[in-house]
Order: C-alpha cells, then structure tokens, then sequence
C-alpha cells in the first residue's frame, strides 16, 4: 500500500513539474528589455543600508526612468525612495550616514523652466529630498567631504553674462556658426556648504578634468585630466593633485599613457588609479597601481596577474588590501589586492559582478549570471548572500541551454565563447545557427542572460546562437587584447571561423547551410567582412559597422582608433588601409544584408552604412538599410529595439528558414505583419480594464490597433463586433464588446454595430483603432484574429 501511495505522490509531482513546465511562457525582446537593472550601488557607514538606481522600462514614453531604492544589508523589503517622473543617478550616502545625496534633472517647482542636472540630498530618516545646488552649467559629479558638512562637486564653466545673452541673440538671428575645436569650456571645482547652501568656488582646471577622490583628511583632492576634454584623448590622462585650502594644483603622474579611477586609500598613504600595461594601446590589459602623493614614486601591483581590472574598491577592515573586479574570460571576479603585490583569488565561479560598495563590515555587490538578471549580493560575516529578487517574472519564461564552449584555432590557440541551444533542443537535430559578434574589438561577451545581443530571445524563436571571444577580446592575457594589431580581420576572422567548424563538425548541432551573422560597431565591421570573405552565411545583419576605414577614420569622434590598430595614418600607409577594408572587397558579396544605424552616431559614423548601402544596391545586391533617429552609437530607446529585433527576425527568417514576412502563422505585439498591402500592428494591450455602466468584477482587454496602408492597399470595410476575435489557448472566444470612449474623464464603451472602411486616400495612411474585449471567460495567454486577414494571428501575453 506505501509502495502504491510513493507511486501516486511521484506520478503527481511528475505531472505538477510538467504542468510547470508547460505554463512557462517564450522570452521575448519585450521581456528581455523588461528587465528591471540595479546600478550605482552604495552603502552606508554603518554598513546595514545599500542604496541603488534601478532602471525600468516606460514603452508609452519609449525610454528608461531611473529612481533610487534602499535595502537593509540583512535582507528584507526593498523600499522606493524617488518618484520623480526625471531620473536619478549616483547616490552616496555622506560620511555620518544621515543624507543620501544624489543627481537628478528634476524640477524644484513647477515654475522652474530649464533644468540641469543639479545634486539634491535625501534624509536617512525621512522627509523629502530637496536640492542643494543651482550650479548655472549643471553638477557632472560629485564627493562627499569627509565630515559631512560639505560636499565638492565638478562642473563646466559659466559664460559672463554679456557673452552668454550674446551667444543668445546670434542664434536667434542664426549668425550661430560653430568653429570646430574652439568652443570649449573649463572645468571648475566648488564646494557647497550642506546647512547653508552657500559655495565657493575653489579651482578653475583645464578642458579635461574628468574623476576625483577627496584624500581621507580633506584636504587635498585628486584628480585626472587629459588636459584637451578630447574624447579621443585617452591616452593623455595624467593624476594632478589639487589642495583645497590654496587652489593649488601640482602634476603628480607624467608616464605614457591614461591613468584613470585615481582613489586614496583609507589612511591617506597611497593613490590607486587603473592604467594600460602597454601604454602605446589603448587596448592593452588594465593594471592596478599605486602612487605616493608626496613623491610620485609609482607601483604596479598586478604585473604578475595576467587578467585585467575592471573596477576597485579599497578595503576598509583591512589596511593595504585591495577589491578588485577582474575580467575574467566570460565572468567577471573578484580579487584580494594587497600593497605588496599579493593576488588572491575573493569570490568567483560562474557569476559576472557588477558594481562593488564596501563598508567596515560589509561588502556589497551585483551579481547575475546566464539564467538571473542582477540582484543585490552582501558579503557579510564570511558568508555571500542575496538580498533581493528584482525580477521574479523571469520565473515563468523559456530559456535555451546557455554553456561555455572552447576549441582550437588555426594556429593552436584555444579560443572561447557562448552556445545557446534553442528552447526544446533535440539531441540529434541541426538547427540554423547565428554567429553573434561582438564589439571593440577589445570587448567581450559574457556568459549572462542580459545581452544586448539578446541570445536568449533568439533561442526561443528556435535559433542556435554563438558568440564568439576572438583574439582581441578583452579578459585574457594581454597578449591575446593586442594580438590582432595590423591584423584586422586576419586571426579574429579565422578564430570565428575555426568556431563555427566546431559546431558544425564536432558538435554536429548547427545546419551548415543556416549559418546568419549579425553584429555591431567592431561586430558590424566584422560582418561586413565575412561576408566579403565567404559564402558560407546565408543571412547578414550589419549593425552600425565599419564599412570604410579611411571614411571611419574621417568622420568619427574616437579618429585615433583606425591608428591604434593599424599602426600608421591612411597618407602612411593606405595599402593596409584599403586591403583590411570591407569596402576594398564588396564586389564579392552575394549574402543578402539588412543595415541598421543609427543617425546621431558619432562613433561609427553613419556614413559608413551609406556608402555600403550605396555600393550593394548599385551592384544589385540584396540589401535593405534602416536608419533610427536620435540614436547614437547601439540603440537605446525601447521601442526603437523592439523594432532592430523584429526586423534582424524577419531577415533570417526569411533568408535562412524560407518564411516570408507576410506569410507567418503567429506574430506578437509590437510586431508589424503584412498582409495584403496593408502592414498591421497591435500597438497596446491593457488589461483588467473597466468601463463605467459595467460591474467592476467584468474585466476588460484592451486593444490598440495600427493600420498603414500600402501602395497597393485595398479597401475593406470592418465591423466592429464580429470581424475581431479573442481566444485563449484552450479555445474559448469573445468576439469585440465594442470601442472605448473618454467623457468628461469617464470611461465608458460605444457598443453597437458599429462599420467602418479603411483604404489610403492622399497622404493619410495611417488609421489606429482600440477596441475592448470582455475576458471574464478567458485565461492564459491570448490570441487575437483578424477576419478579413485570415493568415495570421496577434499573440498576446
């Protein structure tokens, strides 16, 4: 009888684990960008508060808010401290733990008109935050001193008032030329007084003052400049040391190269600043050093520790010990630092971590991995413990298997990357793989579920990924970060190449004639070049690449970049120039291509996705190029990346799988589908709606349709009630309760039968309609059908 009653309670646990299974929902981008991400942390004297930024997606505006929240270090509830409709950012806690101090744009009073980011302080004990400063030009950031009463912060200068009611007048009268490397502004040091808001300005430095530290004592402050304020000036940035009392500044560090994070230590003896271990790259592996104040006598601590630093913290328990993050292949780690050059692997394993705060007792950290987005971590009596759980949701979606792989180059270099297989992998079956390239090409990918590549949105459509670590990726040896110097895609190209091989042959998983490739900046430049060196990818997305090196060089802010890596100006040597250029070879592309950039780039400059475009459709070439406004270099606004994925979806889809954008079964919200020269989208869903002359327990759906008519648009008319459906999975439908309506601020329903027709008349192509739907009977994800379009459906979650 207990062998019988063991057997149901395992058939039952069986069938609950199943059930789970089953209910969990695809990983979407809309999810994917859902993600709430902490930031910024920081942690109080006492060491039992952490205050954070956390940043969340807003779709109707199409942006990020970011607001402060707090956490005790012993775990318990997390608790909002800002609501502002602005965004805050870099919160401190000040010396005696009393006031949070932050940056934030927000206003005052409603009567404020222009605003500027400006430092506002928070009471630890409650009531409103409140600004401090009004600084003409804005805060760019800020320390704490160490007795609390005052706080020195760096801005730009102030125009005289003549010159700035000038400057005014001229653009109005647009006599508003802009001489080019001429119109730059000084930086300047204030303190202001925290009781009595008054300030004083204590040093107008150079163009370039960029981060400080107050020394322990008050007294002096460190700080790095590269003098020009030249974003291209990396390698310039030298320590200067300024006294409070005097304004004063005196150099302190004259080596080749940038230094940069400059830091005192807890008792004032030292200065620590990150810096390039070879200074002739700026991709050289980052070494931790210290600097005597008094002498400039200089030390590297890490010259034997082949891995490079990321960030630091100094310990405050332990005199001369050091918290270093390191980058780590895919993760990033944590590592003791001491004074005498003692390296000691701190917390590691197969976890990225992400900002550091540390108090007397307690350290913090963000952590997140290949399956968790980034949550609050302490460290606290010898144990690590998590505080917070910021994105439960991510309970309820499919992941695909996401694994560290490693192979064998050309030349017997063993080289590393990530594989994610596709949700519901079958052992035994190909599956069309997409080589995911990352940027920098001194940059890497790590093993997380947060990428802006978005590997695991790509597993959930079906797709094998591979992101490969190519030589000259970041977080291996140096030598590896500087091995493709006047190698351009020569070794890294191969490296990828090799990579892929060993999926296809060794693993025997990816289907050799489903291979797509995408990427951006370093990761554009690289698809632009493999598809001039091989047929192999059947599919290409080049996002915001290289296509040009002399026109890269030419037109963008970071000009310094072809040189590094080239080793020589175009008028130099333009052999090598033209020969690692993928323009030099764009006759010999026959992969189809989508290129995406974005208008305000000034890093790649958008002229590069121009000229290719201009050459493949001069050559006949498949090729199709999307432009963003108001996006710089990669795509921040929401919904301009809801808009890249769909579009990369569509391209591979078609190019790789055989669908035709128009002819797919299901399509999701945010998503346009065509049909009969019509493109169609759901712009909007809201849920558990109700509408006044309507019990409140009747919850209601609602719908916000976009319709764009094409060139070849027919009219068609619809009727409200019967031409829209609702279903859930299990069958069950609601046809349309009819159109929402706003009176007076009250909600109500237009019911009835209720005909339109839609077609394109003159420049007018665009109708929305909203529609309401009672779901009191449906459960579960939801489709949504269009009669008069039978081809395809909404789904919705």
């Amino acid at each position: 009888m207990r062998k019988i009653i063991f057997s149901l309670i395992v058939i039952f646990l069986s069938f609950s684990l199943l059930c789970a299974q089953v209910q969990k929902k695809k990983f979407t981008i809309r999810d994917m960008l859902s993600i709430n991400v902490p930031s910024q942390i920081d942690i109080s004297p006492d060491g039992k508060n952490i205050v954070f930024v956390l940043s969340k997606v807003d779709f109707e505006e199409s942006k990020y808010n970011t607001d402060l929240y707090i956490i005790s270090s012993d775990g318990g509830e997390v608790r909002q401290l800002t609501f502002s409709k602005e965004n805050e950012r870099n919160p401190k806690f000040s010396p005696d733990g009393k006031f949070i101090a932050f940056i934030s744009n927000r206003k005052a009073n409603a009567d404020e008109k222009e605003t500027k980011e400006q430092i506002w302080l928070l009471p630890v004990d409650g009531g409103e935050a409140y600004k401090l400063t009004n600084s003409p030009e804005g805060v760019i950031s800020f320390q704490w001193l160490p007795d609390s009463k005052g706080i020195l912060y760096l801005t730009q200068e102030t125009l005289p008032k003549p010159e700035k009611e000038k400057k005014e007048r001229d653009k109005k009268l647009k006599f508003d030329p802009t001489i080019v490397d001429r119109e730059k502004y000084r930086k300047e040091f204030y303190i202001i007084d925290v009781k009595t808001k008054k300030e004083r300005k204590i040093f107008t430095g150079d163009y370039g003052i960029d981060q400080f530290d107050v020394s322990p004592d008050g007294k002096l402050i460190v700080y790095n400049t590269n003098y020009t304020g030249d974003i291209d000036d990396s390698k310039k940035f030298d320590l200067w040391i300024l006294e409070i009392e005097t304004g004063k500044s005196k150099q302190l560090t004259k080596r080749p190269g940038g230094e940069r994070q400059p830091k005192w230590s807890p008792d004032g003896r030292y200065i620590a600043f990150v810096a390039d271990l070879d200074p002739k790259f700026t991709y050289s592996q980052e070494e931790l050093f210290i600097v005597d104040p008094q002498t400039g006598d200089l030390k590297i601590l890490t010259e034997n520790f082949d891995v490079g630093i990321v960030g630091y913290e100094f310990s405050r328990s332990e005199p001369g010990v050091i918290y270093a993050r390191t980058a780590s292949g895919v993760y990033t780690h944590i590592y003791t630092v001491s004074i005498d050059g003692k390296v000691k692997e701190f917390l590691g394993g197969e976890k990225v971590f992400g900002d550091i705060a540390v108090s007397d007792k307690v350290i913090s950290f963000l952590i997140e991995d290949k399956y968790n987005a980034p949550d609050i971590y302490v460290f606290k009596n010898g144990e690590l413990k998590k505080l917070t759980n910021l994105n439960p949701q991510l309970e309820n979606f499919t992941f695909g298997e996401q694994t560290v792989i490693r192979w064998k180059s050309f030349d017997g270099w063993t080289i590393e990357g990530i594989l994610v297989k596709p949700v519901n992998f079958e052992t035994g079956k190909r599956y069309p793989m997409l080589v995911a390239v990352h940027g920098g090409p001194y940059g890497r990918i790590q093993n997380t579920l947060r990428q802006y590549y978005n590997l695991q949105v790509w597993a959930n459509e079906g797709y094998l990924v591979f992101a490969p670590n190519f030589r000259g990726s970041s977080g291996y040896t140096n030598k590896f970060g500087i091995s493709n110097f006047k190698d351009l895609g020569g070794g890294d190209f191969k490296d990828i190449m090799t990579g892929i091989d060993y999926i296809v042959k060794e693993l025997k998983i990816a289907d050799e004639n489903k291979l797509g490739i995408f990427g951006g900046s370093y990761g554009g430049y690289m698809t632009n070049w493999a598809i001039t060196q091989t047929d192999r990818f059947k599919a290409a997305v080049s996002m915001f690449g290289i296509f040009n090196l002399i026109t890269d060089y030419s037109n963008s802010y970071l000009p310094s970049w072809e040189p590094d890596y080239l080793g020589d100006y175009y008028w130099n040597n333009l052999k090598i120039y033209l020969e690692r250029s993928p323009f030099y070879y764009v006759k010999n592309i026959k992969t189809p291509v989508l290129i995406m950039h974005g208008d305000e780039d000034p890093n790649t400059f958008i002229s590069n996705s121009k000229e290719m475009y201009q050459a493949l459709k001069h050559l006949g070439k498949t090729v199709e190029f999307v432009r963003y406004p108001r996006e710089a270099h990669g795509f921040r606004e929401p919904n301009h990346r809801i808009d890249e994925f769909y579009r990369c979806l569509e391209w591979f889809n078609k190019y790789l799988l055989g669908i035709e954008p128009d002819k797919k079964p299901i399509v999701r919200v945010d998503e346009w589908v065509r049909a009969d020269g019509w493109e169609i989208k759901i712009v909007k869903v809201n849920k558990n709606v109700n509408y006044s002359g309507f019990d409140t327990t009747r919850k209601f759906v609602e719908i916000e349709l976009l319709f764009k008519a094409g060139e070849n648009a027919k009219p068609f008319e619809i009727t409200v009630a019967s031409d829209f459906t609702l279903f859930d999975l299990a069958g069950n439908k609601v046809s349309s309760s009819g159109i929402p309506v706003e009176v007076s601020g009250v909600k109500g329903l237009l019911t009835g039968d209720i005909k339109t027709t839609l077609e394109a008349k003159g420049e007018n192509r665009y109708y929305p309609l909203k529609l309401a739907f009672d779901v009191v009977n449906l459960k579960g994800e939801m489709k949504f059908k269009i009669s008069k379009f039978p081809q395809f459906e909404f789904l919705i979650d």
